[in-house]
């Protein structure tokens, strides 16, 4: 069916045919009514567009969501039944600063540079700060993201720490999307009406719209991030420990010790000891888990494992977008 998909404030996900904007019926009325029995319902409405209703809070989307747990944490790798059960559990008093959880669209355009491979002996650091040589192309990024949001303040906050602190928060659907380019690349000219600059940037912007994939995604990928309210509250505490003797670290330091920089102004990247030690352990634990896949694959026997490098298909020339526009 032609319609879209409405989270609202009474924390139901409803359903609005295309051809009847005042009737919203439950979106679970409709599966228990046509197809009880289909275990993939919902993925008929991923495409669907989105509309949040106004005064809906991050919890009340959660418990909207809740029929279809187990479909959705399957999908999206995250544990979306415990932060229900999270957003569930009461609350003390809260010290959040944020006023709304705003979801939006962006693309942003930058340089691309030529990286060559890291040599044996490099250390992190020196790789980091080597002079890199621009090419010829850019790398194009677009996603969506859910930020915490402050009224007047141009900042966009994480909001993947506590469920607790932001659950009673609204969230809002910008519909506006923003390119986004570097000043210095001169791609946008802010003599082009629609082109707006902020601090050494600039970006045009034009409406848009969001799928129910889309605000998961957001929800859950960019904005909590996190596998389970659990794991938030670990990796936040180990952050913290680090984050201390970091701190301690600085203040034992001798008064006037600290690199302040170079001479000619360019910034210079300073990697603490055991700053990645967190992600050379999920790398190992990687290569094991896949180590252990190959190792009972090739056993089973009933499909072939390919050794060897497999070749991607290309083009064989890069298509051109052709003539966009008419200049007539």
């Amino acid at each position: 069916m032609e319609g879209q998909l409405v989270f609202c404030s009474d924390a139901i996900l409803r359903f609005c045919s295309e051809y009847d904007d005042t009737t919203a019926v439950p979106l679970l009325s409709i599966q228990q009514t046509f197809a009880e029995a289909d275990p993939y319902f919902l993925l008929k409405y991923f495409r669907h567009r989105v509309v949040i209703e106004q005064g809906t809070t991050l919890a009340s989307i959660f418990l909207a969501i809740e029929p279809w747990k187990a479909l959705l944490t399957a999908w999206l790798d995250r544990d979306v039944g415990a932060y229900i059960d999270e957003v569930k559990k009461p609350s003390g008093s809260t010290s959040c600063d944020l006023e709304w959880i705003g979801i939006d669209r962006r693309t942003s355009v930058y340089r691309a540079y030529h990286y060559q491979p890291r040599e044996e002996d490099e250390s992190l650091q020196d790789y980091f700060n080597r002079e890199q040589t621009p090419s010829d192309e850019f790398d194009i990024e677009s996603h969506c993201d859910a930020s915490g949001f402050i009224k007047g303040d141009e900042q966009r906050w994480s909001i993947s720490e506590d469920i607790h602190q932001i659950k009673n928060l609204p969230v809002i659907l910008c519909d506006k999307q923003t390119l986004i380019a570097p000043g210095k690349e001169g791609l946008l000219s802010d003599s082009v009406s629609g082109v707006n600059s902020a601090l050494n940037s600039r970006y045009i912007s034009g409406e848009t719209s969001f799928s129910f994939a889309d605000v998961m995604e957001a929800i859950f990928i960019s904005g909590l991030f996190f596998y389970s309210p659990q794991s938030a509250a670990e990796s936040y505490q180990q952050l913290d420990e680090r984050l201390g003797a970091f701190k301690e670290h600085l203040d034992s330091q001798p008064e006037g010790s600290t690199e302040t920089g170079n001479d000619d102004n360019k910034p210079t990247i300073h990697i603490a000891d055991g700053a990645f030690d967190s992600m050379l352990d999920h790398i190992e634990t990687e290569k094991e888990d896949w180590h252990l896949v190959k190792t009972l694959c090739k056993q089973n026997r009933s499909l072939p494992v390919r050794i060897g490098i497999i070749t991607p298909a290309r083009p064989p020339e890069i298509p051109q977008p052709g003539a966009l526009f008419d200049e007539s």
